[in-house]
C-alpha cells in the first residue's frame, strides 16, 4: 500500500486500551475459578453474565463496579453481600486497571506530535474504571481532549464519538487521523466518519491478538510511536489561508 497524504491532517483521535497503554491483571484463571466457588457458583456462568453488563457499562448506564458485581450475583440467584459485591468489584479492579502503564515511548511521542503543532484527542471505550487510570496517566495534560465512552453516552463505533472528538479539537473529522488497534469495529467507524486511519498492531493490541480479521487503514504501525514518522512537518492551518 503506498503512503496516503496526511498533508490536511491536523488532529489525530487516539484509541487508549492497546494503542497507548495496556493493564497487567494481577489474577489468574485459578484465582477467578477460587472466587466462584466461594460464591457457589461455577466459574463460566459468573463470566458469562459480567459479560453481559459490559456494554451498559461501556455506555454509562452502570456507574460503578459495586453496581455491576451487584447486578452479576442477583442474575445468578444469589442474595449479594456488601462484602460479596465489594470482593467482586475489587477483583476486577486489580485485573483491569490497579497496574497499567503506558506502551514505551508514548509520552515522548505525544509531547513530540504537540510540539509539531498537532492537536490530539483521546477516544476510549471504557468503564467507570478508566477515569481515574486517565488521572494516573496524566493523559489530560498530554493530550487536547479526553473523552470516555462511559461519561459521554457514545461509544467506537457511533459516527457521533468520532465527530465529537474532531469537535473537542476545533476541527472537521477530514482533518483528523485515527489510531487505534482495531477493537470494537473502532476503525470502520472512524474511516465512515471521514478520518484517515493508523492500524495499531503492536504486542497486546486487538490487532496483534486477532491477526486473520479485516482492518481498513491507510497506514499500519507495528508500534504507535511510529506515527511520528508519518506526520513530520507542521500541519497545514487552514483557518489561516
Amino acid at each position: 500500500m503506498s503512503t496516503p497524504d496526511l498533508s490536511n491532517i491536523r488532529g489525530i483521535l487516539f484509541d487508549l486500551w492497546g494503542t497507548l497503554a495496556y493493564n497487567v491483571p494481577r489474577h489468574h484463571r485459578k484465582d477467578y475459578d477460587l472466587l466462584a466457588s466461594k460464591f457457589g457458583v461455577h466459574s463460566e456462568d459468573l463470566w458469562k453474565k459480567w459479560v453481559i453488563y459490559g456494554k451498559p457499562s461501556i455506555r454509562g448506564q452502570i456507574k460503578s463496579g459495586e453496581e455491576r458485581a451487584a447486578l452479576v450475583l442477583k442474575d445468578l440467584g444469589l442474595t449479594p453481600s456488601p462484602e460479596m459485591v465489594k470482593e467482586l468489584a475489587h477483583f476486577e479492579y486489580e485485573n483491569r486497571s490497579a497496574d497499567v502503564y503506558f506502551f514505551p515511548g508514548v509520552e515522548d511521542m505525544l509531547a513530540t506530535l504537540r510540539e509539531r503543532g498537532y492537536r490530539t484527542c483521546l477516544i476510549s471505550n471504557c468503564n467507570y474504571l478508566t477515569s481515574s487510570v486517565v488521572e494516573r496517566l496524566n493523559l489530560a495534560n498530554l493530550m487536547d481532549g479526553i473523552i470516555l465512552s462511559c461519561e459521554v453516552g457514545l461509544a467506537k463505533p457511533d459516527l457521533a464519538i468520532y465527530r465529537m472528538g474532531a469537535e473537542r479539537l476545533g476541527l472537521a473529522t477530514g482533518d483528523c487521523l485515527f489510531a487505534g488497534d482495531g477493537g470494537d469495529g473502532e476503525l470502520d467507524g472512524a474511516k465512515a466518519a471521514g478520518c484517515k486511519l493508523a492500524l495499531v498492531a503492536q504486542e497486546r493490541g486487538h490487532a496483534f491478538r486477532f491477526p486473520a480479521k479485516n482492518y481498513p487503514y491507510d497506514i499500519r504501525l507495528n508500534n504507535i510511536n511510529e506515527l511520528v514518522n508519518y506526520l513530520k512537518q507542521a500541519p497545514i492551518d487552514s483557518s489561516a489561508a
